[in-house]
C-alpha cells in the first residue's frame, strides 16, 4: 500500500482557510489532513469554501499536541521562509522529486499570523520554502497547501510508495523517545546545572533528525544512553 502525504496544520485560526485547505488537498489527491491545538470554532465557512472536498472535511483528525500528530512521521518537513542553521531547504518541486524514492513527507504548516515555531522547526528533518519575491514572501495558507499538492502531484501523487532502498527509517515516536532518554541522561551530569535556553535540547537532538537515521540506528543510541545512565 503506498504511504499518504500527511499535511499537519498547527494552531489553525481560520475557518475559511481550512475549508480552503481541504479544497487543494481534493484538487491533487491528497486526503490525510491533522490539525493540531486548532483555534477554529464553527466549521460554517470551511464546509462553504469545501467544494467538492466534504469528504476530506469529514476525516479531518483533531489532536492536542504535536507529539499525537507525527509519531509515524519518518520524513517531517516544516514549511516556513525561516530555517534554522545546518537545516536543509528544498522547494515544493525538490521536495516531491526526492519523495519519490525517499517516501512520502509528513509537511508541518504554522498558523496563518505567525508559522513554525523555533521548537517545532527544530522537530523537523528538513524544512521547504516556496520560491516568492522580497516584496512579498507571505503566502495563504491554503495557497502553501495547494502548491505543494501540485509538485507531488506531479511527481506521482500523494500517495507515494515506501523507500524503495528497503531501509526501515525511525519514525519521530523513536526519536522522540531518544530525545527523551538523553534528557534523562544529561539531567544526571553537569550539562543540567548551566542555565540552558529551552531549545537547547532540541538542537543537541536537530543534527540527528537531519541525518535521517534508520531505526536500527536510533535503538542503538538507545542503548547506549541505557547503558550511560546504569553507569
Amino acid at each position: 500500500m503506498p504511504v499518504l502525504t500527511h499535511v499537519v496544520l498547527i494552531r489553525p485560526r481560520r475557518a475559511l482557510n481550512l475549508g480552503s485547505v481541504a479544497r487543494a488537498m481534493k484538487n491533487f489527491g491528497l486526503s490525510r489532513l491533522t490539525m493540531v491545538a486548532s483555534e477554529i470554532g464553527s466549521w460554517a465557512d470551511a464546509w462553504r469554501m469545501a467544494v467538492k472536498a466534504d469528504d476530506v472535511l469529514r476525516n479531518v483528525r483533531q489532536v492536542a499536541t504535536l507529539d499525537e500528530a507525527i509519531a509515524d512521521a519518518t520524513w517531517l518537513v516544516g514549511t516556513t521562509d525561516r530555517a534554522r542553521p545546518g537545516q536543509r531547504v528544498l522547494t515544493p518541486r525538490e521536495l516531491a522529486v526526492e519523495a519519490g524514492t525517499r517516501g512520502a513527507p509528513t509537511l508541518l504548516f504554522g498558523d496563518e499570523n505567525n508559522g513554525l515555531g523555533n521548537l517545532e522547526l527544530l522537530r523537523c528533518h528538513d524544512v521547504a520554502t516556496i520560491p516568492t519575491t522580497v516584496e512579498q514572501s507571505s503566502l495563504n495558507l491554503a495557497q502553501a497547501v495547494l502548491l505543494f499538492g501540485y509538485e507531488l502531484f506531479l511527481a506521482g501523487g500523494g500517495g507515494v510508495a515506501a523507500r524503495r532502498d528497503g531501509v526501515e527509517p525511525a519514525d519521530e515516536a523513536l526519536l522522540r523517545l531518544f530525545e527523551q532518554k538523553l534528557e534523562q541522561a544529561l539531567a544526571t551530569s553537569a550539562w543540567a546545572d548551566a542555565s540552558r535556553e529551552k531549545t537547547a535540547l532540541l538542537e543537541l537532538v536537530q543534527p540527528l533528525r537531519r541525518a535521517h537515521p534508520t531505526r536500527s540506528e536510533v535503538l542503538a543510541w538507545l542503548t547506549a544512553l541505557g547503558k550511560i545512565v546504569q553507569r
